[in-house]
């Protein structure tokens, strides 16, 4: 991967523009070029460094051999964050075929995920970038330690976890490069997925000219909200059938709703293309039905209990407080008998409390616990705070997230992107257009969790299109994807269109070939805004439906909604 031309300063040299480098073989030497051997002395002493240590990693397999630098990072003694840097060799050790030595100029930061970091950098190195990671200043993926055992909260846990470590972890990334190969970076990026996408998403409002690109998929903001909305259906299920529906039924209401709304895009592929729209009723599946399945039939309290789950917790006003998860989506994962733990932890953290019981809470008391999170804790998690710095400083952010993402509620992520255009328009309305220019949204129709378990096709390679956008300007108008569960071996392509337009067929030629499918068309409808209008954050017990910058009004709403229930009748 070549360099554009792009002049940078390098320390200690004349500015040289890069695409001259590519024209010959690195032609300056650098007078003092660091080894690796003596690059963790480049750190030390400096404020928060408690130890490094820098070796070269023999190469193994598919990865060249690699200087590994591991830094123990901390204010204080109860501050002991993990980061490891790997560096591709510089000409000093050896390195060759790069920009300097083996390094191809650019660093990469990865990310975590759940409550878990990494300290495995080999993604980065393989393609010659200085890569980057951190364990989040724990070990391992629990999450409870944010809470201690007398109530309080270990803010040093939880400000470890959500912001200094992977801060630190860019910032001593950045100054490794310039020491080991005596030049500035000439592209920093960032590269994660769930946890690593919500990262992502900080790095862009806490960080905001550090890096050039981010791509943040999937991302876990607003991790207080939605995190204690993973127990809504654990709630449901223990007061109205006294415990998990089994796992059949659950998977066989997902594929009766794909069936009842696969078509209404006009194309019938097994996949519901905005399942927002789809308003299947698993009254249909109820034992003696006339549409129920001949196995795997529910009963009215398990059809309500899924209903319920898919329109998501509401307080006693009827008031919607967060999203659902969306039918067609694989209600196994957060419903089963084995209870996702991050959500189980996350009440702990609502209630600063660890011995708090989810089970004490019933579908009338959610409002609350949901209400003591957002004031408790949520100013701290949430990655909510809009775009200025990055924006002004000229960043590019690519995030894709599955329509039928079964962890994350990706109505948040697109009322997140709803809200950053209404910031950025010149109305105070959703003006998407006013976001294209550094941040681009893509929804990616039957896709699970950062793309696994998809029955839509995934995106094949969204970081190669996040660098073709920062380096050479082409903005991306659809991703391409390939494959999903609905057509296997078929090798179906498809585009995945920058939000909110959609794929739509072309009326012939196979629907497993994306040559045959176009962007276009909008799914921000009245009738989609108006159902994730929430009631208004910290206030989730009684108060009123929030809904600046939504784009629609209270009397839209009611319109929709009479509209919706007459067709109902």
């Amino acid at each position: 991967m070549s360099l554009p031309l792009r002049c940078r300063v390098s320390r200690g040299f004349t500015l040289i523009p890069l695409s001259l480098i590519l024209f010959a073989p690195f032609s300056f030497k650098t007078a003092a070029a660091q080894s690796c051997q003596s690059l963790a002395a480049a750190l030390e002493p400096g404020p928060g460094i408690k130890s490094v240590t820098s070796a070269i990693v023999p190469a193994a397999g598919a990865i060249s051999a690699y200087c590994q630098v591991d830094i123990l990072y901390g204010t204080n003694p109860n501050q002991n964050i993990k980061i490891r840097v790997g560096l591709p060799l510089n000409q000093t050790d050896g390195g060759s075929g790069g920009v300097q030595g083996a390094w191809n100029g650019r660093t990469e930061g990865l990310g975590g995920g759940g409550c878990a970091g990494s300290l495995d950098v080999k993604q980065a190195i393989r393609a010659g970038y200085v890569g980057s990671r951190t364990d989040l200043g724990h070990t391992g993926g629990d999450c409870e330690p944010g809470v201690n055992l007398d109530g309080t909260y270990n803010m040093q846990f939880i400000q470890d976890f959500i912001r200094i470590a992977i801060e630190q972890q860019i910032l001593l990334s950045k100054r490794l490069a310039d020491s080991y190969y005596e030049m500035h970076p000439a592209y920093n990026y960032w590269n994660g997925c769930s946890t690593g996408g919500r990262q992502g998403y900080l790095l862009a409002q806490e960080l905001p000219e550090e890096l050039d690109g981010i791509l943040a998929d999937a991302p876990a903001i607003f991790w207080t909200r939605f995190q204690t909305a993973q127990m809504w259906g654990q709630i449901v299920m223990k007061q109205l059938t006294g415990g998990p529906i089994s796992p059949a039924k659950l998977e066989q209401a997902t594929r009766s709703a794909v069936q009842a709304c696969d078509a209404d895009d006009g194309v019938s592929d097994g996949v519901i293309d905005d399942p927002r729209t789809c308003h299947f009723s698993a009254a249909a599946n109820i034992c003696g039905a006339a549409a129920a399945p001949v196995q795997n039939c529910l009963t009215p309290a398990e059809a309500k209990a899924i209903d319920l789950i898919w329109d998501g917790p509401r307080n006693q006003h009827g008031k919607r407080i967060w999203f659902g998860l969306d039918r067609g989506t694989d209600l196994r994962a957060l419903n089963s008998s084995f209870i996702f733990p991050l959500g189980v932890t996350q009440f702990h953290w609502d209630e600063h409390n660890r011995s708090f019981d989810w089970k004490s809470v019933d579908m009338s008391g959610y409002a609350q616990v949901a209400q003591d999170g957002s004031r408790n804790i949520a100013s701290v998690t949430d990655t909510d705070e809009p775009l200025d710095g990055f924006k002004q400083h000229g960043g590019k952010l690519l995030t894709f997230v599955g329509a039928n993402d079964q962890l994350i509620y990706p109505r948040g992520v697109i009322d997140y992107y709803r809200q950053m255009a209404a910031r950025y328009s010149s109305d105070g309305k959703p003006d998407f257009s006013g976001l294209y220019s550094f941040y681009r949204l893509f929804r990616a129709p039957g896709d699970g969790h950062c793309g696994g378990g998809s029955a839509g096709p995934v995106p094949v390679d969204p970081f190669a299109a996040l660098v073709d956008w920062v380096e050479h300007g082409v903005a991306p108008d659809s991703l391409m994807a390939k494959g999903g569960l609905a057509a296997p071996g078929s090798g179906r392509t498809r585009p995945i269109c920058l939000y909110p337009q959609t794929a739509i067929y072309n009326g012939s030629g196979d629907i497993d070939d994306a040559r045959n499918f176009h962007c276009g068309g909008t799914l921000e409808t009245p009738a989609v805004v108006c159902a994730d209008v929430l009631a208004q954050y910290k206030n989730e017990v009684k108060g009123h439906l929030d809904y600046r910058g939504t784009g629609v009004n209270a009397k839209t709403c009611r319109a929709v909604s009479r509209d919706q229930t007459a067709k109902n009748r």
